[in-house]
């Protein structure tokens, strides 16, 4: 071969037709396999057998019997081969493994084959606006290095069908859906004009992989944080520790997704969904800050109520005067009953369970508990400035005041015999009905929460899965 091309004048440096029409390169290739997809530098490892086809005048053999010469690969260091190289490789490099992966054909005609085995990591641009329910274009791109459209034209052999293996090749989280032959395209650079030749194919992204270990765990953990509602909001520590617990651990799945992304500008899918169930879980927690407030603040101004209704229970007896002893009963306190009069009563104690006499005329807010009783002058019991003239031990040894607390026992107090039971016990019923504060009020927040939050949730997640999924 070596003294064939001698004698014909072969120089491998001038390509063919040199000074006249360009060489026209037909390129088909076959897909080996695709390694590595990776959205964090968005490329894509690719194995392919290229085959290139030009025809070379100084090597045709017709007329003679042989059809195709196969030749040894070394001898293409002695032929003019095409300076194609793929523009959008980040590096590349030929199989070796035993000897240099290529191939040389010779036809009749003088056209030539020349396959080589490249593996090469291409870039491809990935929008992941949809991820992890996105389809990517990928592309693979062959041009000239330093031949311009004056000395070589690159073309598809036969269109799409000089693409093999991409109907067979099987990826674990792709399916590898239509491709498309682009031919006649031109790269305009500072050196001139240059053909250049692309192929672009779709890849859809298979989302089972995240939905076992994304959407699953997070759609678990929301659901998670929603049985707090059904605990008893008196249950302080298990319900705080539920709504931490499930915010810090959707706070580490939120980590761990983005940590295999990208660094980039935009939202993702994923992020969408994880941010919901982030405040999902983060309004649960404050659903039962809510519930507390509520519940402590209403227990608070029932019991200011309930003081300011103990204030106004009175027992106003205006003219509760004594068959016997001439005695007006006045409310005073809630635990004694006391004169009210300049001279004291002798130590003489009405008890606080004591009732008004039936010739009161009852309030509504009319308590029965604590009374002030005031000492009528020209009661038998006083003496002429009012003093008691009733005779008891402590009225020898014991000096009277001015004011002194009145606690007898209820046969001191007597009333008529007119609708005393009535009276009485409307009054009681009415003033002596105390209410426990109800948290009723605030368990209302999460009743309405354990319908809420489960509506609102899977009417988001229709909403979403419809929107990324087309």
């Amino acid at each position: 071969m070596e003294n064939l091309l001698q004698r014909r004048g072969y120089d491998r440096f001038l390509r063919p037709n040199f000074g006249r029409e360009p060489v026209h390169v037909n390129l088909s290739l076959t897909v080996a396999s695709i390694d590595l997809i990776s959205e964090v530098n968005m490329d894509y490892t690719i194995t392919i057998f290229l085959r290139q086809y030009w025809q070379d005048g100084r090597m045709s053999f017709e007329g003679t019997n042989l059809t195709t010469l196969s030749l040894d690969g070394r001898l293409a260091e002695n032929l003019w081969l095409p300076d194609t190289f793929i523009s959008n490789s980040k590096e590349s490099f030929l199989h070796k493994v035993t000897v240099d992966n290529r191939l040389i054909q010779l036809y009749p005609n003088g056209t030539i084959l020349y396959g080589i085995r490249i593996t090469t990591k291409a870039e491809c641009y990935m929008d992941l606006k949809k991820y992890p329910m996105d389809s990517q274009n990928c592309s693979l791109e062959f041009e000239s290095y330093g031949y311009r459209t004056d000395d070589i034209i690159f073309h598809w052999k036969a269109g799409n069908s000089s693409v093999h293996g991409l109907d067979t090749l099987k990826l674990q989280q792709f399916i590898v859906g239509g491709y498309y032959a682009h031919d006649g395209l031109l790269r305009d650079h500072e050196s001139g004009v240059y053909s250049r030749i692309k192929l672009s194919f779709i890849l859809h992204r298979q989302a089972f992989y995240f939905i076992f270990q994304t959407y699953i765990p997070s759609i678990l953990l929301v659901v998670l944080s929603w049985v707090s509602f059904w605990i008893n909001p008196e249950a302080v520590p298990a319900r705080v520790a539920l709504g931490i617990t499930t915010v810090l651990t959707m706070t580490t799945l939120m980590s761990g997704a983005q940590a295999q992304m990208p660094k980039i500008s935009y939202i993702k899918a994923i992020d969408v969904y994880l941010v919901m169930c982030f405040l999902f879980t983060f309004f649960a927690l404050v659903e039962y800050a809510a519930v507390n407030f509520v519940s402590s603040k209403m227990a608070l101004k029932r019991k200011k109520q309930e003081n300011k209704d103990v204030e106004k229970l009175e027992c106003d007896c205006e003219e509760c005067n004594t068959s016997q002893q001439g005695i007006s009963l006045k409310r005073l306190s809630s635990t004694r009953c006391r004169l009210d009069r300049g001279t004291s009563f002798q130590n003489n104690l009405v008890s606080s369970t004591s009732f008004c006499s039936a010739s009161t005329s009852f309030d509504r807010n009319c308590s029965a508990k604590t009374f002030q009783v005031d000492i009528d002058e020209t009661s038998p019991l006083n003496g002429p400035r009012g003093e008691s003239n009733a005779t008891s031990p402590s009225n020898e040894t014991k000096p009277s005041n001015s004011r002194e607390i009145l606690e007898a026992s209820d046969d001191y107090v007597t009333s008529s015999e007119e609708n005393r039971p009535t009276r009485i016990q409307r009054c009681l019923s009415r003033g002596l009905s105390y209410r426990m504060p109800r948290l009723k009020d605030a368990i209302i927040i999460d009743q309405y929460a354990r319908f809420g939050f489960p509506f609102t949730f899977a009417a988001l997640n229709i909403v979403y899965f419809t929107y990324y999924s087309y």
